[in-house]
């Protein structure tokens, strides 16, 4: 606590990066207007910020809150001017110039029109999702975060599985980056959670439509003011109460009578009931001064899910599995005994064969979800132009999810509060103070079950439940990894602003301060899990290896650890149309402490004992970002030139804290890979004992990420953006196994790993190390068509074309590698074994929404405009390319004793190509068979397969979700409000969107062995079939 005073001491600080700006030029004939008074009134709630303009008769009107503006400018000799209509959004930079004419003060001229639409001042990549967006458009799930996929150079990258601890919310893949690197603010406060993971609950969605007033989406080469991590900053801004009443009413229904059936469902669809309702209100509390805002949204779901898996088939049961040597022909291998009892409870197949002795069994799924959200805010505006805002936010939610089999179902739990109280002060015409405390406090949690029809012993002594069972081919069997896990994490946060203006230069400095206190209990592998290389070595008992917690381990830890921000930014007005931004940030982290003292780390590859009581050395004291920028408009306002750079840091990677646990010595993870009898591994060996430790000497990761765009405004309100986006990271955080035995280099430049090669470490199996090589590369062409809301009608479309490479960044969790891995194969020389397409690159990305009230013809009569008038169509289209899919083997027949943590259904190995086939030639397409199964073979034992990472690419997206919506007036309730009844249907075109398939394709146990027959075998989509949703909404 000793650094907190020196902290607020040490400078001015962050501007709320949730104001907004106006600035211009006071002109008469041409010639600059000194001393001209400018003044912003709020319409709604009478706020009022003052300015003066300099010898150049330039002002700039700082610390806005979004919403509509009237502007007045008044010099002594000239008719005052006053603008109206000038709506400000959140975090955005306006340009409004005033032309002032020869009069007198009672003689005032007014202009009513909007500001250009082109960027003027600044150089960032930045998007607006505006207060209609939030309104009209058709939301799946009214999940406020999913308007962020509308902004170029943004692209969903779903998770493994719908909801998990570690997998909630919208997997979002900002400018190339990695999902978990982005930042959510909710008025400034961060919303991330333990995970790094975005803002989300056990209900997979953000509740709060109503309470959200808009927000911002800042992409790439934003200003030295953001910062803690390099994805996007995602700034969401609170509606606020105001001078005239307002609210709503509101309930969503959806249920199955009106749904499609889901490609994978039965004849019958499963059951479907959805409501979701609630309301918000807010007012004056003293009119001019003293205001609020409430909202309250509850959802309740029963959803009938069908879900696929692969088991052992009918033949398999009684020992009797395909001959490898004559397909037709079985092979009696037998059943072990102390497999029996678990091998009767696998289901019976009740679908179609795959081949290798497996088949398809599909089963449905209730599912239950229940959240409740509830926010409050209160604003005041001070006499002497102060304002001050507190905000509490509350969400709590639950969820009832199956796994791959129904003995094992999970309870997904989450309760997230937010806490923001900001003060912002005009010290002076030119100088505005902000301060802001912050509290987040982010609980998520989650309990399995095992429901087996007889009692089955654990793999571990002590721990109640059997573990998982990974058979090649199959699916994995037993409950869920993360068992009991509970992540919460209290985050305190000051912030102190200033903002000067001075001549031509526009400068803001900052402070930031915040303190994490992250709690875990994280029982991973605590279970166990047995992994075989194929059907044959299951029934025989032959596990190639076992993965597990020692009985005694402890689970939990208690880190604490403080984040400083500083920065400087300056927007220097060169001329009337030339901007130049530049700014630098310093941020850093102390190192986080277990407060027992269990931390533990490898200092060096080679040593027998992990050294306790620290996990690293603090990579963050030299992280200086300098950010550079420009506004050019050689050809007036409507025209701009406009390019940036910045180097960012991820300084927050708490996520990579939750790997460490199984460290020893107090939580010792072992990976056992011989002389393994199932189901009791024996941890009375003294080898076999693993690592996950960070990099002793580790770097801190950073990304260098530029800009070049062009914008142009034409008429009919229409913007169009043309520009490209790059992005270089280096030192990216990876996992990687680092204790493995060294290769022989063969003449013809292949390397080989001879049986029985000795570890560098013998006194430890597997070293999963966190290490920083990891490198990306990220280009993309962007553009934008946007028609601002004109004469009933608006419009966005953007596109992006990009690739993204990189060696396997930041996979931390299983639920993030969908199509890839979470773990590298260490680099050999002149050998690029993980260099290839990111998981998340999706080549081509097309996004496109509208709005449109439906126009009345003119001359309608009062019965005609009744009935056809107040209907609106809105629109969401996606179209989206696969992602990136690596095949795998299931066993390590490279020899090289790389034995990492995989998620279910990921390999060690990769298999070759066989002659005559291509990347293309070998993906089939289909749901029942992805990839052709005559497309791999085996690689010599003892070498690296010749498959390249990320060379396949998955089924790709195309959706679209329409509503039409009736308003009808009542008078009563005030000018623009009524009861809008709306249906929306989304997946219009019911198209079955497939996710990943299945991607192993060999055990890898023994030479010619056939493919496995479920590669390839697609397991559900990543969209809902077609949905439609009834609503009706009272405003008021």
């Amino acid at each position: 606590m000793k650094i907190l005073p020196v902290v607020l001491l040490a400078a001015p600080a962050l501007l709320a990066q949730t104001t907004s700006i106006i600035s211009g030029y006071a002109r008469a004939g041409g010639q600059p207007v000194p001393e001209t008074a400018v003044t912003a009134r709020n319409a709604a709630t009478g706020l009022l910020r003052k300015a003066v303009a300099d010898q150049e008769g330039r002002y700039v009107l700082t610390g806005l809150p979004a919403g509509e503006y009237v502007l007045r400018a008044e010099a002594k000799g000239f008719r005052p001017e006053e603008r109206t209509g000038i709506r400000l959004t959140v975090a955005e930079s306006v340009s409004v110039d005033f032309t002032l004419e020869v009069g007198v003060l009672e003689q005032v001229v007014t202009v009513e029109g909007r500001p250009p639409l082109v960027n003027t001042q600044t150089s960032e990549l930045s998007y607006l999702v505006s207060e209609g967006a939030v309104e009209v458009l058709p939301l799946n799930g009214r999940n406020y975060t999913d308007l962020t996929l509308l902004q170029p150079g943004t692209a969903a990258y779903p998770h493994r599985d719908g909801g998990s601890v570690v997998a909630h919310g919208l997997g979002l893949s900002i400018n190339g980056q990695d999902p978990r690197s982005n930042v959510y603010l909710l008025d400034g406060t961060p919303m991330n959670d333990f995970t790094n993971g975005p803002a989300g609950s056990a209900a997979s969605t953000a509740l709060g439509m109503e309470t959200i007033r808009e927000f911002r989406v800042e992409t790439n080469a934003y200003s030295a003011e953001f910062g803690r991590n390099s994805g996007g900053q995602i700034s969401v801004l609170t509606r606020s109460g105001a001078n005239v009443p307002h609210g709503s009413l509101y309930e969503y229904l959806r249920n199955d009578n009106m749904d499609a059936r889901n490609f994978f469902d039965p004849a019958r669809r499963p059951e479907f009931k959805r409501n979701q309702f609630g309301g918000s209100f807010g007012g004056p509390i003293r009119k001019d001064r003293l205001f609020f805002f409430a909202g309250y949204e509850s959802l309740r779901e029963r959803l009938g899910k069908t879900i696929t898996s692969v088991v052992p088939d009918a033949n398999a049961r009684a020992g009797l599995i395909p001959d490898p040597a004559n397909p037709s022909a079985l092979l009696n291998v037998g059943v072990h005994p102390a497999v029996r009892p678990y091998l009767d409870e696998y289901p019976l197949p009740n679908g179609p064969g795959r081949g290798s002795g497996l088949a398809s069994y599909s089963f449905t799924f209730g599912q239950r979800l229940r959240q409740d959200f509830g926010q409050i805010r209160v604003d005041h505006n001070f006499r002497d132009g102060g304002h001050l805002f507190v905000r509490y936010t509350v969400d709590d939610a639950s969820q009832y999810l199956p796994t791959d089999f129904p003995q094992f179902p999970r309870f997904f739990l989450s309760r997230n509060q937010f806490v923001t109280a900001e003060y912002s002060r005009v010290l002076s015409a030119r100088i505005l103070n902000s301060f802001r405390a912050g509290f987040s406090r982010t609980r998520i949690g989650q309990d399995v079950e095992a429901n087996t029809t007889r009692p089955l012993a654990p793999f571990v002594a002590g721990r109640g439940l059997m573990g998982n069972i990974d058979i090649g081919g199959a699916t994995r069997f037993g409950p869920q990894a993360s068992v009991n896990v509970q992540l919460t994490q209290n985050l305190y946060t000051l912030e102190n602003s200033v903002s000067i203006v001075r001549r031509r230069h526009a400068l803001k400095a900052g402070v930031l301060a915040e303190r994490y206190q992250d709690n875990m209990v994280n029982p991973t592998f605590s279970l166990g899990t047995f992994v075989f290389g194929d059907l044959r070595g299951f029934l025989t008992n032959a596990p190639q290896r076992f993965v597990g917690l020692a009985p005694g381990a402890q689970f939990d830890r208690y880190w604490r650890f403080w984040l400083m921000g500083f920065y400087i930014q300056d927007n220097i007005q060169v001329n009337s149309r030339l901007t130049l931004n530049a700014g630098l940030r310093y941020e850093f982290q102390t190192l986080p402490v277990d407060l027992y003292g269990r931390d533990s780390s490898l200092v060096n590859l080679t040593d027998p004992a992990p050294r306790q009581g620290q996990l690293f050395l603090n990579p963050t004291w030299k992280n200086l970002s300098p950010r550079f920028g420009f506004a050019w408009t050689p050809f007036g306002p409507r025209t701009a030139l406009r390019g940036g750079y910045g180097w960012f840091f991820n300084t927050n990677n708490q996520q990579n804290l939750i790997v460490t646990v199984t460290n020893p010595p107090a939580t010792p993870r072992f990976i056992i890979t011989s002389g393994l009898s199932f189901p009791n591994p024996d941890f009375t060996r003294g080898i076999g004992n693993s690592i996950r430790p960070v990099q002793w000497d580790i770097r801190n990761p950073n990304v260098h990420m530029w800009n070049l765009n062009l914008q142009r405004q034409l008429p009919g309100e229409l913007l169009v953006t043309a520009g490209y986006a790059g992005a270089r990271g280096v030192h990216l955080w990876r996992s990687q196994d680092v204790n493995l035995p060294v290769p022989l280099l063969r003449p013809d430049g292949t390397y080989f790993y001879p049986l029985g090669a000795p570890r560098i470490n013998r006194n430890f199996s597997t070293i999963e190390m966190k290490t920083s090589d990891g490198n990306s590369w990220y280009n993309a062409g962007i553009f934008e068509i946007r028609r601002r809301w004109r004469r009933g009608f608006n419009l966005q479309s953007s596109y992006t074309f990009s690739r993204n490479i990189d060696t396997t960044q930041a996979s931390t969790f299983f639920s993030d590698a969908t199509n890839g891995t979470t773990s590298a194969m260490p680099e050999l020389p002149g050998f690029r074994y993980n260099k290839g397409l990111a998981d998340y690159h999706a080549k081509h990305n097309w996004v496109l929404n509208f709005a449109w009230d439906l126009p009345v013809p003119r001359h309608a009569s009062r019965a005609a405009k009744a009935i056809l008038g107040g209907w609106q169509l809105a629109g969401i289209s996606n179209v989206r390319s696969g992602n990136p899919l690596t095949v795998f083997i299931q066993a390590n027949r490279s020899r090289s004793q790389w034995n990492p943590s995989l998620g279910p259904g990921l390999g060690l190995d990769r298999p070759t190509l066989a002659p005559g086939f291509t990347h293309e030639s070998a993906v089939r397409g289909g749901p029942n068979q992805y990839f052709d199964p005559a497309a791999f073979v085996l690689p010599e034992a003892g070498t690296l397969g010749a498959l390249g990472r990320g060379v396949f690419i998955g089924p790709n997206l195309r959706s679209f979700d329409l509503s039409l919506g009736k308003m009808i007036p009542w008078s009563k309730l005030g000018e623009g409000n009524g009861i809008r009844f709306r249906v929306e249907s989304f997946n219009l075109f019911n198209r079955a969107n497939f996710g990943v398939p299945s991607l192993l394709a060999f055990a890898g146990s023994r030479d010619g062995e056939a493919v496995f027959g479920s590669l390839g075998l697609v397991r559900n989509t990543i969209t809902s079939a077609r949905q439609i949703q009834i609503s009706l909404r009272l405003a008021f």
